[in-house]
């Protein structure tokens, strides 16, 4: 029990030195198929997030899949950014994108396209950590696209790309799980008992850019 404790003040001081961090367990049918990890750090008025989810499943054969994003803000302002997924080890789909003076530089799979936008403000890599609103629009430099939030309930939202539809729950501003709805399979992402308990304790807070 004293150890349990000591590292979750050792948890919570990690978070109050470098940013946040959240991970959730993937589940399947009652079952871990993986985890993601969730960070956001805010350093002089420039904010890094970072998600990374690594599961592994089978449905006839073996699948290991692997999905990453990075995006920086600055003032507000997304002016960098780049994802990839791999299935088993080999790269699916990679995207890069950076702030030019008026527009977006968009790198899908070595195609290089414009995104005729002079600022975007919303994207998909923050909103594990601020809860949207019906009618929300946030950027996938990934699909390309901007994606639209819809209310499902109390603080729960729906957010439907080409892949599929995921349904976010939300508490305190801070996602507690994704219901994860694919052809393949249906899974989610729960957020870890010990962050969930910090979250209820208001010890990790919404955070604005």
């Amino acid at each position: 029990m004293l150890k349990t404790t000591a590292l979750f003040i050792g948890f919570i001081l990690t978070l109050t030195l470098s940013g946040q961090r959240l991970t959730y367990d993937v589940i399947r049918n009652g079952s871990s198929m993986g985890e993601t990890l969730v960070e956001r750090k805010i350093t002089e008025g420039r904010v890094k997030h970072h998600l990374n989810t690594k599961t592994e499943f089978r449905i006839l054969f073996s699948f290991k899949v692997e999905y990453d994003l990075e995006e920086t803000f600055e003032n507000g302002v997304l002016i960098s950014g780049t994802s990839f997924n791999t299935l088993n080890g080999s790269v699916q789909k990679e995207t890069k994108m950076k702030k030019l003076a008026n527009t977006y530089e968009l790198v899908v799979d070595g195609i290089t396209t414009t995104v005729d936008e002079p600022q975007i403000t919303e994207s998909v890599g923050e909103i594990y950590f601020e809860e949207p609103f019906d009618g929300k629009e946030v950027y996938s430099a990934y699909f390309a696209r901007y994606l639209t939030f819809e209310k499902e309930g109390d603080h729960k939202y729906s957010l439907t790309s080409p892949d599929g539809t995921n349904v976010y729950t939300y508490e305190n501003g801070i996602c507690t799980r994704v219901d994860i709805t694919r052809d393949f399979a249906s899974f989610s992402q729960v957020l870890q008992p010990e962050l969930l308990a910090a979250v209820r304790n208001k010890k990790i807070l919404n955070q604005t850019k």
